[in-house]
């Protein structure tokens, strides 16, 4: 009897252990399925019906109405026929003229960056926390902060206090249509340290002995660094690649808050949405001008990873 008892507890344990292997150790995705489920599909598909409809927000029994594609109609229609593809090319103009140079300085730019602060130097590690610093400020709050450091010297910005105590001409920054993008990737510059610090985890998994055997065969840095350390990291370059190309097209909260300064210059299309949903209050058309920007960073992403045949991930790829 006893031994009947012995042999089913352990099978019940055999059993539990099979069970928290196979299973258990799913439990750890229910979080993240339930946030995708909750915070990305469901308002997928609430924002395609939308798309589909006429949203009367002032309508207690019926808010959507009319299906059929209208609001799509109304995107790639001129603005003489009740259109307002004049309005989206332009957004699309300004958003995309953005985000190529905003994608070609950020990459360059934090990989030269990291190429910097790699090397075994005294101190650099100081050198590491000082450029990553302004990336611990919010996206936001960092927009509002460099809007009042470059304002007007009568509106007390300090950039142009300081230009003028200098005897140098003021300048207009976000004021002048003709100095908004300059100033918005200027101003780029002081968040390279997100990239940076992923650099610089690629840079040291290149393994040192590629770099030694090149030395002994008189490489020099600009040796090195063509035919090791760029190729080696191209994984990462892939990476970047497809993350600036979707941040910059859903630019919002670098921009938005300086609407009232700059104007057209920043009517990117995510403003264009934003604006169109909660101000003009035609949800319909904004869920329908997101889906088509949806679509247009999928072919992007897509036509990416088709040409990522140059990208290196290791000798087990």
């Amino acid at each position: 009897m006893r031994l009947a008892l012995l042999d089913e507890k352990q099978g019940r344990g055999v059993f539990l252990k099979r069970l928290w292997r196979d299973y258990g150790e799913m439990l750890y995705m229910v979080p993240v399925l339930l946030g995708i489920l909750c915070f990305t599909l469901i308002p997928m598909i609430t924002s395609l019906n939308y798309a589909f409809h006429d949203y009367r927000p002032n309508s207690r029994d019926e808010q959507l109405v009319n299906f059929g594609l209208q609001n799509f109609k109304r995107i790639f229609t001129k603005g003489e026929d009740g259109g307002m593809l004049e309005s989206v090319m332009y957004s699309l103009w300004v958003t995309f003229r953005y985000s190529i140079l905003n994608i070609i300085i950020g990459i360059v730019g934090s990989y030269m960056l990291a190429l910097f602060l790699n090397q075994k130097t005294k101190g650099i590690k100081i050198f590491r926390v000082i450029y990553y610093l302004p990336v611990l400020i919010p996206g936001l709050a960092g927009t509002l902060l460099w809007k009042d450091i470059t304002a007007s010297y009568q509106a007390g910005g300090y950039l142009n206090t300081i230009f003028l105590a200098l005897g140098l001409p003021e300048y207009s920054f976000y004021r002048s249509p003709d100095t908004v993008l300059p100033t918005l990737l200027l101003m780029g510059l002081f968040s390279l340290g997100g990239n940076c610090i992923m650099w610089l985890a690629q840079m040291k998994n290149v393994p040192t002995e590629m770099y030694e055997s090149a030395e002994l065969d008189g490489a020099n840095y600009f040796h090195k660094l063509i035919f090791i350390t760029i190729p080696m990291t191209t994984s990462m370059l892939f990476y970047m690649l497809i993350m600036s190309t979707i941040g910059g097209l859903q630019a919002f909260g670098n921009v938005y808050p300086l609407k009232d300064v700059a104007g057209k210059e920043v009517e990117f299309i995510v403003v264009q949405i934003y604006e169109s949903a909660y101000l003009g209050h035609d949800l319909s058309y904004a869920c329908a001008l997101s889906w088509v920007l949806f679509v247009i960073i999928a072919i992007l992403t897509a036509f990416v990873f088709k040409t990522s045949k140059w990208v290196y991930y290791g000798e087990d790829a």
